[in-house]
């Protein structure tokens, strides 16, 4: 699974946008700032891409790590972020970060859900954990399971694939016009919690950043700047956290 990630990130990255503006990622921008301790941190962008959530985290002073399995796309985060000087590049998996020494990182970060694409989301928790100082914080987006088995499996009438994917959280997905994909393991909250109770986790947060409508349909509303308000004001509201596409979690060690 790891290898076909990585193959499909590399063939992708020369027509990957950063999504600088797309109302979402503005979103989950939000999110990350408003958690991060107030005091200058150093934070790895674990599967950090292109660098689109780096980016303000170095404006901000704070010394970042971005990893990518892609090479493709670690070379489009050197790109982008090339002109800063508080920023390294690591190619590595968030399963093996042998790296990095035990307790280097006041926060983790795995946006856009790399614990759903890395394989073995336990070992990249336990990773996470590891290197992590003492009330360090793991900061991170995964797909909800029901919703986007909704709006895949059952928008092209295949049922029993639903069933299947409903029941173990695995989906194929392919996308950016490539021919191979690679599989998506996608969480019920359930789950999540227990996984990052197992792995020694203590969950400080749980939103659902996405839940008043498609993420991907957001950059065609109306008034842009008041939906993303309201957005922000209705994802602290636990009653509609399945409504969201994604699940936002703030775990401290």
């Amino acid at each position: 699974m790891e290898k076909d990630v990585e193959t499909f990130y590399d063939n992708v990255a020369e027509n990957y946008s950063d999504h600088d503006d797309r109302v979402c990622d503005k979103i989950t921008e939000h999110f990350i700032i408003d958690n991060l301790p107030k005091k200058t941190l150093k934070i790895l962008d674990a599967g950090g891409g292109t660098g689109r959530f780096s980016e303000p985290l170095l404006k901000k002073e704070h010394k970042v790590v971005l990893t990518e399995l892609s090479a493709e796309m670690l070379n489009k985060a050197k790109e982008k972020l090339g002109s800063y000087n508080n920023v390294e590049f690591v190619k590595n998996s968030v399963t093996n970060m042998i790296e990095f020494k035990d307790e280097t990182f006041d926060v983790v970060l795995m946006i856009n859900a790399i614990l759903d694409y890395c394989g073995d989301y336990d070992k990249a928790m336990q990773e996470a954990h590891r290197i992590l100082k003492r009330g360090g914080l793991l900061i991170a987006t995964v797909n909800n399971r029901f919703l986007y088995c909704k709006s895949h499996e059952l928008k092209e009438g295949n049922f029993d694939l639903f069933r299947e994917n409903i029941k173990t959280g695995n989906r194929y997905i392919v996308w950016g016009g490539q021919e191979k994909g690679h599989i998506s393991h996608e969480f019920t909250l359930d789950e999540l919690k227990n996984a990052l109770e197992k792995n020694q986790f203590n969950i400080k947060k749980l939103l659902g950043i996405f839940n008043l409508m498609d993420k991907y349909e957001m950059d065609e509303v109306k008034n842009k700047e008041d939906f993303i308000k309201l957005q922000i004001e209705f994802a602290e509201k636990e009653e509609y956290i399945n409504n969201s596409q994604d699940f936002f979690f703030v775990a401290e060690k």
